[in-house]
């Protein structure tokens, strides 16, 4: 399958992060995608691989316009198993796909045969009980298995030992070799420049190099200006030519090493000794740790701003307390003229704190069809509807106070996502910890009280995000046939099973790195963040005061 970007771009909210794209990638190669972190590698994947559309221009595939023939595996593969087995797993992509269920099992048994997964073994065991390594092969069976003509791979060999990553690359070649075309996101030039057809550089969101991987391990310099170190065997065999050792510009380590071989008496000349060589390999060919440095931090730099929202600067302890009473006062709230008050209150709130339509859509996205179906669960009656829908009924009653019950609902959860936006962890548990500091006098532990409720804060938005990773994980696997594009009650079982698993193991991770930093409640700590309170405090505070007053005199009077 053949790959044509023109003049794409892409924008998450408001922010730039791919700009005039032009690119080509040809049929049956093996593409490598690189550039440091920031770039724009991931995103761009995901516009070849169709799962997320461009802002402008345009992305053709040689007039194959199916997205069935595009499969993609990404970098972590614990957020792309869902189902109980592994035959089930790669079967799930298949039925997605309309494969013919008697044909299933043999395209399954190939897939797992390709990747070295034995289906005797392999077929009835539990994806989440494999290991890091047979994880990604089985992302990358179920991938195959729909037999794609383009296939994504996002940094492949991450996390992965020596021998499993070189299993791995030779799994990618034989991919190739039979005809795929390939495209890899991935850090690791040293395994994949040696086997690649083309590298694709990005820089700041714009290819900076596309083009034939020689050119590169020639001029090591084209990496080093992108921010990417050249690859261990390129600035060896850069030293070594230059010292007069070897003839020509290796293009993988064994080359190094087969030109060594080939001049064995060229080695003891060298007079100086090992880590001059290295020194001079640093001086000559690859960019000093400042000139590095620099240009990390332009590019940091361009995607982010040095300076602090207003938000942010604002005292902990003020937000909390805005967040309590706020939250006090919403629940005391029984009549519509208050809540739709609180409720322009807080939009305001949410506008002024710089957060992006998007992202408030992307956080309450989850909450919506929970809430509705409270919303009608609470306006269903047996006796005396006022309006039926078949054997169901429904009063005013029960609609109009529903209706209530859930707009507090999402104010409160509206006062928490203003909050964790705007305040990160240290900062919230330093304010929660001198909140609750007299409780000390009671015995109570107050330093784990603000460490457990700081953590969980901070799990909300962690469990979203790991929820997003997974439904696109899915959404690869088998692109939405129904008109609604909804996610049907299946798919979201299959969601809550390894989003259940992730949050049980991010937990335990936490338990542990808790316990190995030595952590006890009953020793005082020196604070990471340190409390100023500033006369902007004092002025947010008395606004707090005045508008939360208001609201509980409103929600009184009516």
């Amino acid at each position: 399958m053949i790959v044509q970007m023109e003049g794409v771009s892409f924008q998450y909210d408001k922010t730039p992060a791919l700009c005039d794209i032009q690119l080509e990638i040809p049929q049956g190669s093996l593409t490598v995608l690189c550039g440091i972190t920031g770039s724009g590698k991931s995103t761009l994947l995901r516009l070849i691989s169709g799962l997320v559309k461009p802002s402008t221009g345009s992305i053709s595939y040689g007039g194959d316009v199916n997205p069935k023939r595009i499969s993609m595996v990404f970098q972590q593969p614990e957020t792309q198993l869902f189902a109980s087995s592994v035959y089930k797993d790669i079967e799930y992509g298949l039925e997605q796909h309309g494969v013919p269920k008697a044909s299933r099992s043999e395209l399954i048994q190939s897939a797992l045969a390709k990747v070295g997964l034995p289906f005797e073994e392999y077929s009835e065991r539990s994806p989440f009980l494999l290991s890091g390594g047979e994880k990604r092969r089985l992302c990358i069976a179920g991938a195959i298995a729909v037999q794609p003509r383009l296939l994504i791979l996002d940094e492949p060999t991450a996390g992965l030992d020596p021998p499993a990553a070189q299993a791995l690359l030779e799994l990618v070649q034989k991919l190739q070799q039979s005809g795929l075309t390939i495209v890899t996101g991935t850090h690791d030039l040293d395994a994949f420049f040696p086997i690649a057809d083309q590298a694709v550089v990005m820089s700041q969101g714009s290819v900076y190099y596309s083009g034939p991987i020689h050119p590169l391990t020639t001029d090591p310099a084209k990496l080093s200006a992108a921010g990417l170190e050249p690859p261990a065997y390129v600035r060896i065999g850069a030293t070594l030519k230059e010292k007069g050792l070897i003839k020509k510009t290796p293009a993988s380590l064994e080359d190094v090493l087969t030109e060594l071989q080939a001049h064995p008496l060229a080695i003891p000349v060298i007079s100086r000794n090992i880590m001059e060589v290295v020194e001079d390999a640093d001086a000559d060919v690859l960019p000093t740790e400042d000139n590095r440095f620099q240009a990390y931090s332009e590019v940091i730099h361009s995607k982010t701003t040095t300076l602090k929202s207003r938000w942010q600067e604002r005292d902990p302890r003020v937000k909390w307390l805005g967040m309590v009473l706020g939250s006090f006062i919403i629940l005391g709230m029984h009549s519509l003229l208050p809540l739709l008050l609180t409720t322009g209150i807080i939009a305001g709130l949410l506008g002024s704190a710089g957060l992006s339509w998007a992202r408030t859509v992307w956080f309450f996205k989850p909450f919506l069809l929970m809430f509705l179906f409270l919303w009608i669960l609470s306006a269903i009656t047996w006796s005396s509807p006022d309006y039926s829908l078949g054997p169901i009924g429904f009063t005013n009653e029960g609609i109009i106070l529903g209706g209530l019950s859930v707009l507090r609902f999402l104010l409160l959860v509206a006062i928490g996502f203003l909050f964790t936006e705007t305040t990160t962890g240290a900062p919230l548990r330093e304010g929660l910890e001198w909140a609750i500091a007299p409780l000390k006098k009671l015995g109570i532990r107050t330093r784990n009280v603000s460490l457990a409720v700081s953590i969980t804060l901070q799990f909300v938005p962690w469990i979203l995000g790991k929820l997003s990773q997974l439904q696109l994980a899915l959404r690869s696997r088998g692109r939405q046939q129904n008109k609604l594009k909804q996610w049907t009650p299946r798919q979201i079982y299959m969601l809550l099973v390894p989003l259940l698993i992730l949050v049980i193991s991010m937990g335990d991770e936490l338990a542990t790195a808790i316990e190995s930093r030595g952590y006890d409640s009953k020793k005082d700590r020196t604070p990471t963040y340190a409390l100023i309170w500033r006369r902007s405090d004092t002025l947010s505070l008395i606004c707090i005061l005045l508008v939360t007053g208001l609201l509980w005199w409103c929600s009184l009077a009516t």
